[in-house]
């Protein structure tokens, strides 16, 4: 057994070694590697995204019945729309953080309720 031991030693030394040579710190070449990635990916999810609409759009504009008439003008009407970000960002501005939390709490305590009124119907 004592052979065994030192054969054990020696190979995971060998091993450690082997990894010693390694630079397994982040550079920045990794760092830009990973931001082009991650923007890649976005690009292409987005694009994939983009053809799904594009796609579904055809189809209600080709088969013509009226519930894709409907959905056809729906979104036809949706992407011309002038959507004003002005007024949004006003109102943003108006909230108030206290109403928020009062109506957060609120809700987080009937959630609560309801789960425990269910729990104590199964017992």
């Amino acid at each position: 057994m004592g052979n065994y031991n030192t054969q054990y030693q020696s190979y995971y030394n060998n091993l450690a070694r082997k990894q010693r040579g390694l630079n397994k710190f982040p550079n920045d070449n990794n760092k830009k590697n990973r931001i082009t990635n991650f923007y890649i990916k976005r690009l292409t999810r987005e694009l994939i995204g983009v053809l799904a609409l594009f796609i579904f759009v055809l189809f209600f504009k080709v088969v013509v019945t009226p519930k894709t008439q409907l959905a056809y003008n729906y979104s036809k009407q949706a992407i011309n729309q002038q959507y004003n970000y002005s007024t949004l960002i006003g109102k943003a501005k108006t909230v108030k953080i206290k109403d928020v939390q009062v109506i957060t709490e609120n809700f987080i305590e009937k959630v609560k309720s309801s789960i425990s009124n269910k729990d104590a119907s199964f017992q």
